[in-house]
């Protein structure tokens, strides 16, 4: 099994160190090179050929947007995944347009992390369940993003899930709508989920838009 290749930068050295502690439980991943700002990153990737980047955002000398700008350009390949404490739907696009493949916020599980990492080197994005899931249409229909997943034949009442997830009907909401349990909602959100390769419900409503299956 060919591992997927980590690079990690972060200023605060207890967060970097305490991430790659945690890392390193997951045999299919391997973190190559830990930087301090972009500027160390930057020089490290000289030598040094990665899959993924998990940065920062605010770093002395050198940030991670600036660091994304300039790895783009150098290795348009390399997926980036920026660590940040904001959500906000501007700053995700901003994000984006720079050339990031994914966010994740700083209290985020490791599980959810590697996710993530999972997400971004099989479909090229990984957003969160907590961004507008109106923005993520829009992207998606412009073109921003250019997700890649399975091929799935979906159920009506899949797709009947997938929209009302789309308009940010929670899964209590969506049950009355249907007439079901929860539970049901939950294993219909599951299933499609599986069938087209999504890690989340954002995954889903990308998958969903690309293929013009919903409003």
């Amino acid at each position: 099994m060919n591992k997927i290749r980590l690079a990690i930068a972060d200023d605060q050295l207890l967060f970097r160190r305490g991430l790659l502690s945690l890392l390193k439980d997951y045999e299919e991943l391997e973190v190559i090179i830990e930087a301090c700002n972009g500027k160390d990153l930057l020089e490290q990737l000289k030598g040094n050929s990665v899959d993924l980047v998990i940065t920062d955002l605010e770093m002395p000398i050198m940030d991670g947007i600036e660091a994304t700008e300039h790895i783009k350009k150098k290795y348009p390949d390399t997926k980036i995944l920026a660590l940040t404490m904001h959500n906000e739907d501007s700053f995700v696009v901003h994000l984006i347009e720079k050339g990031v493949n994914g966010f994740l916020l700083k209290d985020y599980d490791i599980e959810l992390i590697v996710d993530a990492i999972h997400s971004v080197m099989e479909t090229g994005y990984y957003l969160n369940d907590r961004v507008s899931k109106a923005m993520v249409k829009a992207l998606v229909r412009a073109k921003q993003i250019i997700p890649t997943f399975n091929n799935a034949q979906l159920t009506k009442r899949e797709l009947e899930l997938i929209e009302l997830l789309s308009k940010e009907f929670t899964t209590k909401e969506i049950a009355v709508k249907l007439f079901v349990s929860k539970r049901t909602v939950e294993g219909h959100r599951e299933r499609a989920m599986q069938k087209v390769g999504a890690k989340n419900v954002v995954g889903l409503i990308m998958y969903a838009v690309k293929h013009n299956l919903i409003d």
